[in-house]
């Protein structure tokens, strides 16, 4: 199954509103701001998005490394 890339923009206490706001969406052009509801959504879409990148990857080359000069 594969995934559509989802686009999150998070702001802090901007300038002009006090506290959290999220929006997301299909691209950079697309985003659509967050209700109460879909946050907690978001939020976990992101912490399963961020664990699956950090997971190790086997590599079936051997044992090359970008570093390997280092």
């Amino acid at each position: 199954m594969k995934t559509t890339p989802r686009t999150y923009v998070l702001t802090l206490n901007s300038p002009s509103r006090k506290g959290l706001r999220l929006w997301m969406g299909d691209s950079i052009h697309a985003l659509r701001h967050c209700s109460v509801k879909q946050i907690g959504l978001a939020l976990r879409e992101m912490q399963q998005t961020v664990d699956r990148l950090q997971t190790p990857v086997s590599s079936s080359g051997g044992s090359y490394s970008l570093n390997r000069g280092r």
